[in-house]
């Protein structure tokens, strides 16, 4: 948008001077001509289709001797209306259906009164495109340009870009045009990705930084440089200063740079330069020395996590083996644990056989009947009753008296122990069931203790395999709680 021109015209010569532009903060609320009179100056409002914005006044008028022509316009006019660049207006311009052959194009707005762009779009289907123009429209943010990577000019003046930004793929661009918008800052990044710029226009725009324009420095190719009409152009010196560091400029501001000027920037500024120059040699060198006990540091405590890790390494080897060995310590017990109870269960399996045999002993004993002892005076009486019960211990009873009884408490006195053969026998045998029942109980009660021994075996095993498994436990907390340790660290 242009602001308000003020105008003089002299009649007589038919010369027109322009002035600058006049503050937006005139008390005048609108375009006005001042014509003088003989009382006084009467303001005449001009009407639009006197007035062109785009033109400064020409009004002569040979009866008066001078004439003030005087506009004034906002800045933030309304805007007539938007555009918006579509596939359909690129092909009408171009004249091309495929895109992809499109090397130009120009989408600026020339004439007063025209719907301006606002958004940089549908671009993308012109890969091949070398020359952009979208100047004097109302462009607020460089975007999707990314796949212009052959863009060599770029034209957007005129608009009311703020930031130079989304133009960092394009590394064969070679004239970029941002002049007339409201850019403050040159980004770091620039001169990084733009290294085939030769031509940068940044005039009417609000840099106020010279150490932004001398970011450029690293532009080797760039040769014409526009930076008037910025806040910084008003800065003593910005010329030979920007004319020293940027050595590469031939023109400076549309006008070229001479060799007497750069002559006066090396005299001006050499010194500065050399005394910046020490200055960052001494924080260079300060850096370094500071990077040097930082490194230092980092060498030492890496070697103190060495050590630790070292020691760890260590006390995990010996964890492991302590916990092979223990591992072997369980299977060991464990197969003595299951020996001992193979052995409890057969020392079981016996005593329930002898309480068996026990049982069926004493059965015997009370169903058998008294041996037959003949008595030669009854011989020819019937024969003696016999119990029909038949024992099923493994060794048969001959015994018809228990622990020592008399044997026919109600046979008679003639028959002696001299004259009845058969009850020395008898005798022989009850004394060889008791010896024999004797063996057997204390075979018994050995088994019983056995048996207890066994179960205290058993008990004793259980808890050192719970102790164990209890270290176990512990070891594999304090090792989880090491990882942790060791990792925050």
């Amino acid at each position: 948008m242009k602001k308000g021109v003020t105008q003089r015209i002299l009649p007589r010569t038919g010369t027109k001077t322009s002035s600058r532009t006049q503050s937006l903060g005139s008390p005048l609320s609108g375009p006005y001509i001042l014509t003088p009179s003989p009382s006084r100056l009467l303001p005449r409002r001009i009407t639009n289709s006197e007035l062109d914005s785009n033109h400064l006044l020409d009004i002569c008028d040979g009866n008066e001797d001078w004439l003030l022509a005087e506009t004034v316009t906002n800045q933030d006019e309304r805007i007539q209306g938007i555009r918006y660049i579509t596939v359909d207006l690129i092909s009408k311009l171009t004249k091309q259906d495929n895109l992809a052959f499109v090397r130009s194009l120009n989408l600026a707005i020339t004439k007063s009164g025209e719907k301006k762009f606002k958004f940089i779009e549908n671009l993308e289907k012109c890969e091949r495109l070398q020359v952009l123009n979208i100047s004097h429209n109302v462009i607020e943010k460089i975007e999707k340009l990314e796949k212009l990577n052959k863009l060599r000019e770029l034209h957007l003046c005129n608009n009311r870009i703020s930031k130079i930004e989304g133009l960092e793929h394009m590394a064969n661009l070679q004239l970029l045009n941002l002049s007339s918008n409201n850019i403050e800052h040159v980004p770091m990044w620039l001169p990084k990705k733009l290294r085939s710029l030769r031509t940068l226009n940044l005039q009417q725009n609000k840099i106020s930084s010279l150490q932004d324009v001398s970011r450029l420095k690293p532009l080797k190719n760039l040769i014409e440089l526009s930076v008037a009409e910025n806040p910084v152009s008003n800065l003593p010196h910005y010329r030979l200063f920007l004319v020293f560091h940027l050595r590469s400029l031939e023109t400076l501001d549309e006008q070229p740079i001479s060799q007497e000027e750069r002559d006066q920037a090396h005299q001006r500024f050499h010194m500065e330069e050399i005394e910046r120059l020490e200055q960052d040699l001494e924080f260079c060198m300060a850096e370094m020395d500071r990077l040097q006990r930082e490194k230092a540091a980092a060498v030492e405590e890496l070697e103190r996590q060495e050590r630790l890790l070292e020691l760890q390494h260590l006390k995990s080897l010996q964890d492991q083996q302590y916990q092979t060995q223990q591992k072997q310590e369980l299977d060991t017990k464990t197969e003595l644990l299951k020996q001992k109870t193979l052995e409890l269960t057969r020392a079981c399996q016996k005593q329930y056989e002898l309480e068996q045999e026990l049982a069926f002993q004493k059965i015997d004993a009370k169903f058998e009947p008294y041996p037959y002892y003949p008595d030669h005076e009854l011989e020819a009486s019937s024969s003696p009753g016999e119990s029909a019960y038949i024992g099923k211990a493994q060794h048969k009873r001959n015994l018809v008296v228990l622990d020592g009884t008399q044997i026919h408490q109600g046979a008679s006195a003639v028959h002696t122990e001299r004259d009845n053969p058969r009850q020395d026998l008898c005798t022989a045998s009850f004394l060889d069931w008791s010896l024999e029942h004797n063996k057997a109980e204390e075979h018994l009660q050995q088994l019983h203790r056995e048996i207890e021994e066994a179960e205290q075996q058993v008990l004793r095993a259980g808890e050192e395999l719970r102790l164990f498994e209890d270290t176990l436990s512990q070891k594999k907390v304090r090792d989880t709680n090491l990882s942790l340790l060791l990792s925050t660290s």
